[in-house]
């Protein structure tokens, strides 16, 4: 049986939809920790396969085992967390659908396989939006945070049909495998965001 982790808030995204400043918002309302790819505060293994992905010393199969690995020395240290906690992604979603729009079977397969063990939490959500929406925060970042800019926050400008690709495989395995809540942040401004992600987390007994 999957554990049950009530206590943690659980927000997947591609970039530039949102998640952060819900993240920050729920930190500061609840008191909570955040947990980010990694289910455990200290995994090794994950920030190798994180460092060598952002300096591009690995190519896709190299890191895909990374990460397969990542996510198994999680499994295997994982423990409940105490309080309030934000999940800010996980390695399991992030990895497959990754490696689904690459089309490497053998990856997703093993990632799958690993869902048996992996916690549920206690709400799960995906923040979404349009190409435009996105292409207009990465804009506005750019004007006046462009320290901010993160090489991932490119991807939507430069292969935005991966990207969205990406983004729909990655929706498809959160609803399937953790009963995730989609919200489309397109056209809401940032406190409206917040107020809807505040709807599904006071539902829970934090």
């Amino acid at each position: 049986m999957r554990p049950y982790f009530h206590n943690v808030i659980h927000i997947e995204g591609m970039d530039l939809a949102g998640k952060t400043t819900a993240a920050s918002s729920l930190k500061k309302q609840y008191g909570a920790s955040v947990r980010r790819n990694s289910l455990v505060v200290e995994n090794k293994i994950y920030t190798l396969a994180d460092t060598m992905r952002r300096t591009t010393q690995a190519g896709a199969n190299v890191l895909g085992h990374l990460y397969v690995a990542s996510l198994a020395r999680d499994l295997e240290l994982l423990y409940p967390p105490y309080g309030p906690t934000i999940q800010d992604s996980t390695i399991l979603l992030r990895s497959t659908a990754f490696y689904r729009v690459l089309g490497d079977s053998d990856f997703v397969d093993i990632l799958a396989s690993m869902v048996g063990t992996h916690p549920r939490f206690g709400v799960s959500l995906v923040l979404t939006a349009s190409i435009d929406a996105r292409l207009e925060r990465l804009e506005m970042r750019r004007r006046l945070n462009p320290e901010e800019i993160a090489a991932d926050d490119l991807a939507v400008e430069r292969n935005p049909e991966e990207f969205l690709a990406m983004e729909s495989a990655l929706i498809e395995d959160a609803t399937r495998w953790f009963g995730a809540h989609v919200i489309d942040t397109s056209d809401l401004e940032p406190s409206e965001v917040v107020a809807q992600v505040t709807h599904y987390v006071t539902k829970l007994d934090l």
